[in-house]
């Protein structure tokens, strides 16, 4: 699959999210938050919330939850402060299927950026991180034998893309699994050369991520990259399947 690249849409209304397509929506997590955001949060994300020790990550995390709740309800017929979410047994955040409209659906979150993915068709992964500096220990210790062959192999330039190329990709597969980071990194590999497109190359034991996986580069901020993992049993993804949109204070949720 090559790569492409998307354009993040501004919009002032929340798109019909038709069988066949993925939504994918970035906003920024540096604007304030009001006591709205806070009265349609859950008790355990208020809980969560007030944990934090740092205000700024505190209302980085209101404002995450918050956006995602009023994404989701603008797909369903649900209020935002009405959602319920279970978790599986990994901690994976899902709707129940008693709403009218289940839904698919991942959240990532990095500095003061963050990207939900949702679907009515596909299960979903996505990671995004802000790039900065990274020690080849941190590699060495989670990615695979031929990750780091390839790593090693890059010129100087291109290593840091090429570890955060690994990094979201990975992140992105465990999340769409469900499975956090309850498998080991090194136990499958991915596409790492940045000129590739992203994909997943092999898996082995104990691993059981399934090789129905898309992976499709999302850049969604300056300084900030990410990966979209895509489950298609059956053969039906296209990149022509993701739109992107860019929330802003003045988008009206229905």
């Amino acid at each position: 699959m090559n790569a492409q690249k998307f354009f993040w849409q501004p919009t002032l209304r929340v798109p019909a999210l038709a069988d066949s397509s993925i939504h994918v929506w970035v906003w920024d997590l540096d604007l304030p938050v009001s006591e709205a955001d806070w009265k349609i949060l859950g008790p355990q994300e208020a809980t969560r919330a007030r944990r934090f020790v740092y205000p700024q990550d505190r209302d980085r995390y209101v404002r995450a939850h918050a956006a995602m709740r009023m994404l989701l309800a603008s797909y369903s017929d649900v209020a935002p402060a009405d959602i319920l979410f279970s978790e599986n047994r990994y901690g994976k955040p899902q709707i129940p299927a008693t709403h009218q409209s289940p839904l698919h659906f991942n959240l990532s979150h990095s500095a003061g950026t963050a990207v939900l993915a949702v679907s009515q068709h596909y299960d979903l992964g996505v990671d995004v991180e802000v790039v900065r500096p990274i020690h080849w220990e941190v590699a060495e210790k989670h990615f695979s034998p031929h990750e780091l062959r390839t790593l090693q192999t890059l010129p100087q330039e291109q290593w840091l893309d090429g570890f955060y190329r690994c990094w979201t990709s990975k992140e992105a597969l465990l999340k769409g699994e469900g499975l956090g980071l309850n498998l080991p990194l090194d136990s499958f590999d991915v596409e790492v050369e940045p000129k590739n497109s992203p994909g997943l190359l092999g898996v082995r034991p104990p691993t059981n991520i399934a090789s129905c996986w898309r992976l499709v580069e999302l850049k969604p901020a300056h300084n900030t990259v990410g990966t979209l993992a895509v489950r298609d049993e059956i053969q039906t993804f296209l990149n022509e399947t993701i739109e992107c949109f860019s929330l802003s204070g003045q988008t009206h949720f229905e």
